[in-house]
């Protein structure tokens, strides 16, 4: 018959576990950390020193260092992102999209069946977005290119990152 010993050491027990699984997530994080120091910065920076992109390790991996871009658009600033797009010609890659509660339906416009469907008393939405990796893409494309972006307004940080590929393995024929 279980008692009440039993019951608290059970619960000792928990706290103990829960501590311990506390320590390693705080142990994963800083083991994290020092992985995307690595990445991000400890090794393009040296790479960059010896004006290396990439090179093959004596274990047959292949290291590569590219330049990335991480980008989330502040909601705050999302109107301004469209706008400095529209302005420089790079609205194509915002998309449009009519939401709507109703059965059946195609469009060929999305502010013509916004319009039909309020008509019709059907509450529906517009909505425009970018795709994250559309958004990446971009970004990465226009730095390259040497555009004068202003990231602070697509929420955007480059980055130089570092790739370890490892060799594929022979088929057997």
């Amino acid at each position: 018959m279980t008692d009440l010993a039993d019951i608290s050491a059970m619960a000792a027990m928990m706290l103990e576990l829960e501590r311990e699984v506390e320590d390693d997530e705080k142990a994963i994080s800083e083991k994290k950390e020092r992985v995307r120091t690595l990445k991000e910065e400890s090794i393009p920076m040296a790479m960059n020193e010896l004006e290396m992109l990439s090179f093959k390790l004596t274990s047959g991996e292949t290291l590569t260092v590219s330049q990335e871009v991480y980008a989330s658009i502040p909601a705050a600033s999302k109107e301004a992102v469209y706008a400095w797009l529209a302005e420089h010609g790079f609205d194509g890659i915002i998309k449009t999209s009519v939401e709507a509660l109703f059965d059946k339906g195609e469009a060929e416009q999305a502010n013509k069946i916004l319009e039909l469907l309020a008509e019709n008393g059907v509450n529906a939405s517009l909505s425009k977005g970018i795709h994250a990796q559309t958004l990446k893409a971009f970004l990465k494309e226009q730095l390259e290119a040497g555009t004068d972006i202003p990231l602070d307004l697509f929420g955007a940080r480059p980055t130089w990152t570092t790739k370890i590929k490892t060799p594929k393995e022979k088929k057997n024929g």
